[in-house]
């Protein structure tokens, strides 16, 4: 088995992977290079101990971060950000777990700001954060 935050990243790519707007144009990476656009960067943030059951499991909380990169027309880019930020909840949302049997709940933490940069053409990026709450074993970081 791998790693249970590595497990997580996966699902959350796989379920976000195919939405309307985005599309396939998805990577696992902390910086997206590709310009085809809109697009979507899935990333790992923190990992944080909740709680210890006993001397078998711990409770942690993985962050999750969705980068949404957008381009067009400055007057668009909040829509289009809007747009996919709604693919995205609706997509994570269906089966919060993803399947996974260590992933006791989920929460949406919110989007960012929207970053913008002019290149003759607007562009943007906002973060979609994501909390989930995971369980281990305390021998091990792959699931139970």
């Amino acid at each position: 088995m791998a790693h249970v935050s590595q497990q997580l990243l996966d699902a959350v790519t796989a379920a976000v992977t195919g939405l309307a707007t985005t599309g396939s144009y998805v990577e696992q990476t902390r910086i997206y290079a590709c310009d085809k656009l809109p697009a979507l960067s899935v990333r790992l943030g923190e990992r944080r101990v909740d709680s210890m059951l006993g001397n078998s499991f711990i409770n942690a909380e993985q962050d999750i971060y969705i980068d949404i990169y957008v381009a067009g027309k400055p007057e668009e880019i909040d829509d289009k950000m809007l747009q996919i930020d709604g693919e995205i909840h609706a997509a994570l949302m269906a089966d919060y777990a993803l399947g996974l049997d260590f992933v006791l709940d989920c929460d949406a933490q919110g989007l960012s700001e929207p970053d913008t940069e002019h290149a003759g053409k607007a562009r943007a990026v906002a973060t979609s954060s994501w909390t989930y709450l995971i369980r281990h074993s305390t021998t091990s970081l792959e699931s139970p």
